[in-house]
């Protein structure tokens, strides 16, 4: 009786499996649709690579480069760590415009 339960378990999952398989074609991603928030996420991402990011993010490095090179011993665990964070954001947000200098293209997720 166990037996006869685990075999009809088995087609059941394997009936369904290929009932899957047979619609896969109507499951696939439409690249074409366009969200209403397409052009926000847009104009974010353009606002976030121009030249003003490029200019907040070089002046984020230097102050933090400045924090750390001159007043680095002194620094606090905290206040160095908040350091080195604007310096990590700086260079996230100044890399897109030092990458198009050299001709190069960062990936934009949006």
């Amino acid at each position: 009786m166990r037996r006869k339960h685990r075999n009809t378990a088995f087609l059941a999952i394997l009936t369904a499996v290929l009932f899957l398989i047979c619609f896969v074609g109507t499951a696939e991603a439409n690249t074409t649709a366009n969200f209403p928030w397409d052009s926000a996420l847009k104009s974010l991402a353009d606002s976030l690579t121009g030249p003003v990011a490029f200019s907040l993010g070089l002046f984020m490095i230097v102050c933090g480069f400045c924090a750390v090179a001159f007043v680095g011993s002194e620094l606090g665990g905290w206040v160095r760590w908040i350091a080195m964070a604007a310096i990590l954001a700086g260079m996230l947000g100044a890399a897109p415009s030092v990458l198009g200098m050299f001709g190069l293209q960062s990936a934009l997720i949006a």
